[in-house]
């Protein structure tokens, strides 16, 4: 495993003996470490090299900073904000070279625009830059002027002369955690449920034609122990030019796993469907075609297809005369509908949207006013919904995939706090189906619009090890709990069994062991599972079909709480600790139940991890019995693990 990232590091340099400035048990993210890392970048406007060896620190390279006129700036930032609540301090070492003194302001990047600066002697050791001599940095997060809610998406030092300045060079540049306070405080309301019951499809994963595995006694074996409900099938972008008849694709590929071959997997396992339909190169006659040999032919009774995979998006083939175009889609979509309904009219029927009224704008031909706030747009669902409302259709359910992590921005510490904003997502597409239908009189209609999220994982780019770490792993019961408190009905996790690959990002910085990457549960030449298998197996401990999201929540961020309530009166509790190093104690609350005196606990987290990798010892998600319950009752959750309690109503 690597710990690199979080903890302070020592450094020697010129014979000076340098302590680090990071916590051993605060949570660091590394901006510079002799290379950038967590998915920072250079936007400097003064000269930079980010790979001097003149001044270096503990045999690392360092950043050689030069300000040839007036208030040019060394600039770090990141595509994907980190929230300052979570930070106490930006630290670094800085080193004046010949020279010492600098004049330089210091300042957060925020929404933009940069926040008032302050002067950085302020906070450097001995209070100026010493020459040929590194000296410790710590600029409080508390004196840059942020709000308790900002995110960060960079920060700058810059020359406060007016005029050119000699050369100083930074290093080991890094915002430092602060220590959450113990115990962390958890409330479950038993008594508040937040959403509708949990539905079979929030237990997806999609499956592929390419899985020549997929129907294995060792896979069928493991999918039955991860309780799965539902699978897709068959497998993202392919769908777009996949003739399920031939069971090949445009190209003439022939694939192992057929449509039949899928149904005889899916049904005697009792697992449900998410069929998508060919619309990039098909026709709503092949479509209807599908419906009829799947439930009418064969009975196997498919209840939920997709019209297409992304298909908002460049990268989808789409063969129609106008492509990725949301007013052809439309149509088409009527069209498709039609034709697969009037074979089989309980099926349901799904829409591909995106968040944001202004995302995936392909063209300008067919712009759409939101008849609420009255400003006309052009992105994919504004136009679709439109159309689809003069059409007189509404689609039953509405098909969002979520990726917010793109190559080279991996950072274990984003990937772990970025799903609020799947629950923005949620809503911004509610607001659009009301919005669009608001003045049609299908508006009733469109309440019922399900929304799904039938393709989750954390990166879309090119698989790296985050891919197949324990973050990963966390990221998605994260993920799943974050789900079950919006409105979405249906989560699909990006892949069952996708493929290894060392292209991606396995940089140093990033936890794991596993030196590649994959977007698949298991190793498909193996069967060996990963920890995001090993998660879904901890959730089917949390929650299954029919059970009810309760209200939960945690003082602290750093540790994640999510609830559900069964039928027989128990409350099931989900713990996520973010913390690479620190074991949290959670004082748990319950209000709305009486526990009996133990609880059945469920845990994955590190030991489980290092076990696979060591051979030895059981990978497997492990049991254990809390004692002393009460209504107050304190449960340990390690360092990177998730921890699922189990409350049995007294009497």
């Amino acid at each position: 495993m690597n710990l690199k990232y979080c903890f302070g590091k020592l450094a020697a340099t010129a014979g000076v003996f340098v302590a680090a400035l990071a916590s051993a048990h605060s949570q660091t993210v590394w901006v510079y470490d002799g290379q950038l890392e967590n998915g920072w970048a250079n936007w400097s406007w003064c000269t930079t090299d980010f790979a001097n060896t003149q001044y270096t620190l503990g045999g690392l390279p360092t950043i050689k900073a030069t300000i040839t006129s007036g208030y040019q700036g060394l600039f770090f930032a990141v595509p994907l904000p980190v929230a300052e609540s979570y930070f106490s301090t930006i630290q670094f070492y800085i080193n004046g070279g010949a020279a010492a003194g600098r004049s330089l302001s210091f300042a957060a990047y925020v929404n933009g625009a940069a926040k008032p600066s302050v002067n950085l002697n302020n906070y450097i050791s001995g209070g100026v830059v010493a020459a040929n001599a590194w000296r410790p940095v710590t600029v409080p997060i508390s004196a840059l002027g942020l709000a308790p809610t900002d995110q960060i998406e960079g920060f700058w030092l810059q020359d406060t002369t007016g005029s050119s300045q000699p050369a100083f060079w930074v290093a080991s540049l890094s915002l430092d955690g602060l220590t959450p306070s113990q115990p962390i405080s958890v409330t479950v309301n038993a008594g508040t449920q937040v959403e509708g019951n949990i539905q079979s499809n929030m237990f997806g994963v999609n499956t592929a034609v390419w899985d020549s595995g997929f129907n294995s006694t060792t896979l069928d074996s493991e999918v039955a122990a991860a309780k799965y409900q539902a699978f897709r099938f068959p497998g993202g972008s392919l769908s777009d030019t996949y003739n399920w008849q031939t069971n090949q694709t445009n190209d003439g590929t022939t694939w192992p796993t057929s449509f039949d071959t899928f149904a005889s997997v899916a049904g005697p396992l009792g697992i449900g469907g998410m069929l998508t339909t060919n619309y990039g190169t098909g026709t709503a006659a092949e479509a209807a075609a599908w419906v009829k040999y799947s439930n009418v032919t064969k009975g196997y009774g498919f209840k939920y297809w997709e019209l297409g995979n992304e298909v908002y998006g460049t990268w989808e083939t789409d063969s129609h005369a106008v492509p990725n175009d949301p007013y052809t889609y439309a149509q088409q979509f009527a069209a498709y509908s039609k034709a697969m309904k009037a074979v089989d009219p309980t099926i349901k029927v799904g829409a591909v949207i995106a968040a944001g009224e202004d995302s995936y704008v392909n063209n300008t031909n067919h712009p759409a006013k939101n008849p609420v706030t009255g400003a006309v747009h052009n992105g994919w669902t504004p136009v679709m919904l439109t159309t689809l409302a003069q059409l007189g259709v509404v689609p039953d359910f509405v098909i969002y995939h979520r990726y917010p992590i793109w190559q080279g921005q991996e950072c274990d510490f984003t990937a772990l706090t970025i799903n609020p904003s799947f629950t923005s997502d949620i809503q911004n597409i509610r607001t659009q189906i009301t919005d669009y239908y608001s003045s049609s009189s299908y508006v009733a209609g469109a309440a019922g619009i399900q929304i799904l999220c039938t393709e989750n994982n954390s990166n879309a780019g090119v698989e790296g090890k985050q891919m197949v770490s324990l973050v990963n792993g966390l990221f998605l019961a994260d993920s799943f709990g974050t789900a079950i408190n919006t409105e979405c009905k249906g989560y699909f996790w990006w892949d069952l069994i996708n493929g290894p690959t060392t292209a991606g990002n396995n940089g140093s910085w990033l936890y794991g062991w596993r030196e590649y990457g994959d977007e698949g549960q298991v190793d498909p030449n193996t069967f060996s599972p990963y920890p995001t298998y090993y998660i879904e197996k901890l959730i089917s401990k949390f929650a299954e079909p029919g059970d009810a999201p309760v209200n939960a929540s945690t003082a602290n961020p750093i540790l994640t709480a999510y609830a559900t309530k069964r039928a027989d009166g128990s409350v099931r509790l989900l713990l996520i600790n973010k913390h690479p190093t620190l074991t949290i104690s959670a004082k748990v609350v319950l209000n709305g139940v009486t526990p009996t005196s133990t609880a059945t606990i469920w845990q994955y987290g590190m030991a489980e991890d290092d076990a696979a990798k060591a051979g030895q010892g059981s990978a497997d998600i492990r049991s254990g019995v809390l004692s002393n319950v009460a209504p107050t009752s304190y449960v340990s959750v390690p360092p990177y693990s998730a921890t699922v309690v189990i409350f049995t109503p007294a009497g």
